[in-house]
């Protein structure tokens, strides 16, 4: 069952925070027990992740690196172990015929750009990458898997989300340690502007890339000044909404779900009535829209978003260089 974010997630002082402290070291202690020898590949493995349990933007992130990689002639697979997919063994998805139930959310946004392998094991969907032709795989959550070895890792933050109170989950949002993640990590992303110093907890351990989200004019167009009510079912659901608000939308009325929600019959008719009560367009997440009953896609909205590097220059140069050493 899928839960929403906590609100004592981001506050020090919480006494359930607090209180939940012994169960984290109980979560690094079974994070520490499962470790398993790490597998070397013939072809280039980037991992890309983050620190906090979920909404950085790591899976635009993966779609908008697997593009450029895709541009610059370099087949990229992109490998996913599918948050509630029904898939045991690797599957290629494809986007036509598979649902979010059999795959995952993610990899059905993942597989409209890019030849996407879902399973949960992750070493088996690098193989079948590697006989399907790859040149190069792309773990979309990759970064906390030390199974497998990688060339390149990327840490992924938002700026506006931060890392919360710092704690390890349960008692705060974090999947392990800064320092760790950090150390483990080649490149750091922060999307969107620093409101939380992110960069000063990173330090100049490793280089920083600061990027954006970026919505295309057409569908800023499409809703600007216009009244919405907007609902999704996303680790961070504030950043979605603060979006709307960016590109001139009015917000009458939200409602947040748990990350990766199912959406029932039942919570899309009440969505629509509460939108033709308040006269309103509808609209979601990409993420989420995937999620929708066929019925009812047509009457509610979204926007894909992409993401944009303020300096492509340490990028390149990194990806040049994982590529010639294995070539």
């Amino acid at each position: 069952m899928s839960l929403k974010t906590p609100i004592f997630w981001n506050q020090k002082q919480s006494i359930i925070s607090l209180l939940l402290i012994p169960f984290s070291y109980i979560w690094l202690l079974a994070s520490f027990l499962n470790k398993k020898k790490p597998k070397k590949f013939d072809i280039p493995v980037i991992k890309i992740g983050n620190v906090v349990a979920g909404g950085a933007g790591k899976t635009p992130t993966v779609i908008s690196l697997t593009k450029k990689l895709i541009n610059s002639k370099i087949n990229t697979h992109i490998i996913l172990k599918g948050y509630k997919s029904s898939a045991s063994k690797s599957i290629q998805v494809k986007k036509d015929l598979h649902t979010y139930k059999e795959v995952g959310d993610e990899a059905l946004l993942c597989a409209a750009c890019a030849t996407t392998w879902v399973g949960k094991n992750r070493s088996e969907s690098i193989n079948n990458a590697i006989n399907n032709g790859a040149d190069l795989v792309i773990l979309d959550d990759g970064l906390q898997d030390e199974s497998i070895l990688s060339n390149l890792n990327i840490i992924v933050f938002n700026g506006y989300q931060g890392i919360g109170n710092g704690r390890i989950i349960p008692s705060g949002p974090m999947r392990e340690n800064m320092s760790k993640a950090i150390n483990k990590s080649n490149l750091a992303l922060i999307i969107d502007k620093d409101e939380n110093n992110i960069a000063k907890l990173i330090g100049d351990t490793i280089p920083i890339i600061n990027s954006n989200l970026i919505i295309e004019d057409e569908y800023i167009n499409n809703f600007k000044n216009k009244n919405v009510l907007a609902f999704c079912g996303i680790g961070y659901p504030d950043k979605f909404y603060k979006s709307l608000k960016e590109i001139g939308c009015n917000i009458l009325y939200t409602k947040s779900f748990p990350d990766h929600y199912e959406y029932s019959d039942k919570d899309i008719k009440k969505l629509l009535k509460k939108s033709q009560e308040l006269d309103t367009l509808l609209i979601t997440t990409e993420k989420d829209h995937v999620k929708i009953m066929e019925d009812y896609k047509s009457r509610i909205y979204y926007f894909p978003i992409r993401i944009e590097l303020n300096n492509y220059k340490i990028l390149d140069d990194i990806l040049l260089s994982i590529i010639k050493n294995k070539s």
